[in-house]
């Protein structure tokens, strides 16, 4: 476990100056993560808002499931492998917020880790993976008798027959994580999914007896981010406890989720409505223009 970060102004052997630069450096390096944060959940909850037709993409044009099912990133063949992966990160998120968060550096490490797992398996389990998703259980849910359930070592994580796709599985409590590395923690029967050698510590993998709803797991998954950055402002809630290699984490975490769900969801959103945008200023054209010429 990693130690807590000290605060500026406990610093053994630093003069005023010192300590007034350190201090007005954490000051700034806290209100950057503080805005990026603010953004961050605005954003995700502007795309949750979007994907379920509840806001005018920038006052533009209202999307609903049938516009959203003619972009070409929305192929049914590839979402089902999309909603898959992002279930499995809306999994393994809160387990971060659980077992590893009890100092700020300790839960940037953890889930930049996790999110650098989850690039690796979506490369590994992307579009084009033809891994079958059906062929295993849930444990408890769809579990053969006599099943064996593997547990991690540092703590007691499963699923019963009332857990959500995405509730957070608190660990039994008193369990902490002090060792170098947590255990691979893997639901049973989860390895039919993986390739030979392929293994993960942070990132849980459950084979799935159906398919994911992509609506309901991409809402669900940006809640899990907004909580995310959430809980990460609410361990610094004041420059104290800031520091350069917190900043340098977060925004590298930042960065990945980005990637991962920013960039992606923009850039398909932009493009079509472009293309209606255009639809709509040439019917309009039309109608203005029809009696004139």
């Amino acid at each position: 476990m990693a130690p807590p970060a000290t605060p500026v102004e406990a610093r053994p052997g630093m003069s005023s100056t010192m300590w007034a630069l350190a201090q007005g450096e954490a000051h700034v390096l806290h209100q950057q993560m503080t805005e990026t944060a603010q953004k961050r959940v605005s954003t995700l909850d502007y795309l949750r808002k979007a994907h379920e037709g509840r806001v005018y993409w920038f006052n533009t044009y209202l999307f609903d499931k049938p516009d959203l099912s003619r972009m070409p990133s929305f192929d049914p063949r590839k979402l089902s492998r999309k909603a898959t992966n992002y279930l499995l990160l809306g999994l393994s998120i809160p387990t971060i917020h659980d077992l590893y968060s009890s100092t700020p550096l300790e839960f940037l490490r953890c889930l930049n880790a996790l999110l650098a797992e989850f690039d690796s398996f979506q490369t590994l389990h992307g579009d084009s993976s033809t891994a079958a998703l059906t062929r295993a259980r849930i444990p408890n849910m769809f579990r053969r008798p006599g099943a064996k359930t593997r547990r991690s070592a540092s703590a007691d994580v499963g699923m019963d027959d009332s857990s959500a796709a995405f509730g957070h599985n608190s660990p039994t409590a008193g369990s902490t994580n002090t060792g170098p590395a947590p255990a691979v923690m893997n639901f049973a029967a989860s390895e039919s999914e993986l390739l030979p050698g392929e293994e993960y510590t942070y990132l849980l993998t459950p084979s799935l007896p159906f398919d994911p709803d992509f609506f309901e797991t991409f809402a669900t998954l940006c809640d899990v981010l907004i909580d995310c950055y959430t809980r990460f402002l609410a361990m610094v809630p004041s420059p104290r406890e800031c520091s350069a290699p917190i900043a340098e984490l977060f925004t590298k975490a930042d960065a990945k989720i980005r990637k991962i769900i920013v960039q992606g969801v923009v850039k398909d959103f932009e493009d079509h409505s472009r293309a209606h945008a255009k639809s709509e200023v040439a019917g309009i054209g039309k109608l203005v223009l029809g009696g004139l010429m």
